[in-house]
């Protein structure tokens, strides 16, 4: 749980709009509509876009404020997840069944030499290509699962499929990776 006043304070209005408080919703809009403007600018890199994505994610906020929970972290910590993945989501949108290279280049480690960078950025650009050979359920659930880090509750809710399903498509999606990658050498990327 956040220590700050400001954080305790969101918190107890998340909690208000839990119960269906509009003025509780609208207090924290205004306190936290800014900061989450800015986190779907940065994602997305185009101002009208990223509004629109907002509006989403406050009428996600608004049918999912039951679910937060104080004792897993604070509210801005889980608006800001809400946030990240309704941006990335808009991402997909953008080229449906396609995972693109700058979301991929977003989870590749900052390395510290020009060399690490360059074939971090190349092992990316595989990755990205061997995700797009994947079935869609199974490409969707591995990067879910990996590379948004959702568990597979988060992931049934947002595939509305069973849990174990879930967990096939993971566990299938990396085994059919791992096969693609195994005996490649770094040199293929390079």
């Amino acid at each position: 749980m956040e220590n700050s006043a400001n954080g305790m304070a969101l918190n107890a209005l998340l909690l208000k709009t839990a119960t269906g408080d509009r003025h509780a919703f609208r207090a924290l809009y205004a306190a936290t509509s800014g900061k989450l403007f800015a986190v779907l600018i940065r994602i997305l890199g185009d101002q009208t876009e990223a509004g629109d994505v907002l509006q989403e994610v406050y009428i996600a906020v608004w049918n999912r404020a039951d679910r937060f929970d104080p004792k897993r972290g604070g509210a801005i910590a889980w608006l800001s997840v809400i946030t990240r993945n309704a941006g990335i989501d808009a991402l997909r949108r953008r080229r449906p069944g396609h995972v693109g290279q700058e979301f991929c280049d977003r989870y590749v480690a900052d390395e510290k030499s020009p060399f690490d960078r360059t074939l971090a950025g190349n092992v990316s650009s595989e990755l990205a290509k061997r995700l797009d050979r994947l079935p869609d359920s199974q490409r969707n659930a591995v990067r879910l699962f990996y590379l948004e880090e959702n568990s597979i509750a988060e992931i049934s809710d947002k595939m509305e499929a069973p849990a174990n399903t879930v967990k096939s498509w993971v566990r299938r999606g990396v085994a059919k990776l791992r096969a693609e990658f195994e005996g490649d050498s770094i040199h293929e990327f390079m």
